[in-house]
């Protein structure tokens, strides 16, 4: 087989169904079959590539989460059409949604590879299709910083919940008569001015559910952006360094309700991946952010005695169960750590993950549920990667409950002993209080990095705008990389 032309992602999200083994079936029996290009609805198309290719093309196609990869040959392609293939050489378990599927290769023969590229897997990102001569000759870009800053703190919230759960004044809400709350905006304000912090903010990092149950409306969405833009503005900081990354909420794979077909749900959902739509567009309404760039990214901050690389992580990947309130990164998060690992430090240096879901668990007992709200499932490999990657520091929401932890793994068979990272769990800053387990309160971090130590606080903030309790405030024991 030749050199191949195009790499195409795949995973088995459909319970009980092997990909592989549904379409070698088929071309065993008939001789041919057609692959799916489940190509997401914010992902480059390639039409002009796809326009000019030869009809016949040889196919990589790769399962990054088991780094399983497959040599294919296609002698036909339908891309961009509303033609349809020959049903009968579509998998039975995703042929009902043959409509939905951007374009189909014909496959004549398919074969598991003697090994696993990693240099072809890790350049899909969040998209399922790459041209991989062209891939292979582009890495990357780091990311870029701007000049050094005076300032030396980021600002961390987690779970606003704009919507019926939301604790604070919406924009341009009147309060009723003797109802103290204030905008988040006036609470946040307010709190640092009484620390002295207010003048130091240079980035405001969000870690999920801004929205409750998918409300993504415009008056929804308008909102949050207003809200946001209006705390950045009176912050003084820049929207380029205001952060966000989905949470479950954000991202609904799954709707409500107790009778519903996973296995169908699962197909429509890969076929465009249309649940992550509604961030996407968030993210361009509220950064100007292009909806195709991957929700896995790092950006270097320059604060004024160090810099700090975020990688913020998406960790609401689609599942093939209805237990999707689990966390999921997957390997285009871990390819992200990996790009932080690479950056080579200009002055001390710290390193920062950022996702939604759980690393550690988080309340003294879990209970069973069969719609988990716990823990990112590939809690473990990430940590692991994250100590490799020299992460001082893990932020997280999700669960509504403020914690703070140290992580360390023990090296087995001689390995290099890695740094510990602190884990914040950052409860929630904006839920009422139903939404809080056993009575928590509201909480927000400030993170002020310096060249010895970072100096992390941890405060109610109240919807009132008065004085709240302190949780923490001190060196969290963490010291930045310093230049060789």
């Amino acid at each position: 087989m030749a050199a191949p032309a195009i790499a195409l992602r795949f995973r088995d999200t459909t319970v009980g169904i092997d990909t592989i083994r549904s379409h070698a079936s088929i071309l065993e029996a008939e001789g041919a079959v057609w692959w799916g290009w489940w190509k997401k609805d914010f992902e480059n198309n390639h039409a002009d590539f796809l326009k000019s290719a030869k009809r016949q093309l040889d196919v990589l196609i790769i399962d990054r989460s088991t780094r399983r990869m497959y040599r294919a040959t296609a002698i036909d392609r339908l891309v961009g059409s509303d033609q349809l293939p020959e049903l009968s050489l579509v998998p039975n378990y995703y042929r009902q949604s043959a409509h939905q599927i951007y374009g189909w290769f014909k496959l004549i023969s398919l074969e598991k590879a003697e090994t696993y590229d990693d240099s072809i897997g890790s350049k899909f990102g969040d998209g399922t299709f790459i041209v991989v001569d062209e891939s292979l000759s582009v890495r990357p870009s780091a990311p870029v910083a701007g000049p050094k800053s005076e300032r030396s703190s980021i600002l961390h919230l987690s779970d606003l919940h704009f919507g019926p759960d939301y604790n604070f004044l919406r924009p341009n809400e009147k309060p009723s008569i003797g109802d103290p709350k204030k905008s988040l905006t006036d609470c946040v304000f307010e709190d640092l001015r009484r620390v002295g912090l207010q003048d130091d903010i240079e980035s405001i990092l969000v870690t999920g559910d801004f929205t409750s149950n998918g409300d993504w409306t415009d008056a929804m969405m308008g909102s949050i952006v207003t809200e946001l833009t209006g705390l950045a503005s009176r912050l003084g900081v820049e929207l380029k360094n205001l952060l966000a990354l989905p949470g479950n909420h954000d991202v609904v794979r799954y709707p409500a309700g107790n009778n519903i077909d996973i296995r169908n749900i699962a197909v429509e959902n890969q076929a465009a991946f249309e649940h992550e739509r509604n961030f996407r567009y968030f993210l361009s309404e509220l950064l100007n952010r292009n909806v195709k760039e991957p929700l896995n990214y790092h950006k270097r901050l320059k604060l004024k005695e160090a810099d700090v690389i975020i990688g913020l992580l998406n960790s609401c990947r689609i599942l093939a169960t209805e237990w999707t309130e689990y966390g999921y990164v997957g390997p285009s998060g871990l390819d992200v750590l990996q790009q932080m690992a690479d950056e080579v430090p200009e002055r001390e240096t710290y390193r920062v993950m950022a996702l939604h879901h759980h690393l550690l668990p988080v309340s003294e007992v879990e209970a069973p549920s069969k719609k988990g709200v716990t823990l990112s499932l590939d809690a473990s490999e990430l940590l692991d990667a994250a100590q490799f990657a020299g992460v001082n520091i893990a932020l997280h929401g999700h669960q509504h409950m403020p914690k703070l932890a140290r992580y360390q793994s023990i090296p087995l068979m001689g390995a290099e002993q890695k740094s510990p990272i602190v884990v914040v769990s950052n409860g929630s800053a904006g839920v009422s209080a139903a939404r809080r387990p056993g009575g928590e309160r509201n909480t927000y971090c400030v993170m002020t990095f310096t060249k010895e130590d970072v100096l992390l606080r941890m405060r109610e903030l109240r919807s009132d705008g008065k004085p709240g309790s302190e949780l923490y405030a001190g060196p969290v024991g963490t010291t930045p990389e310093s230049p060789c």
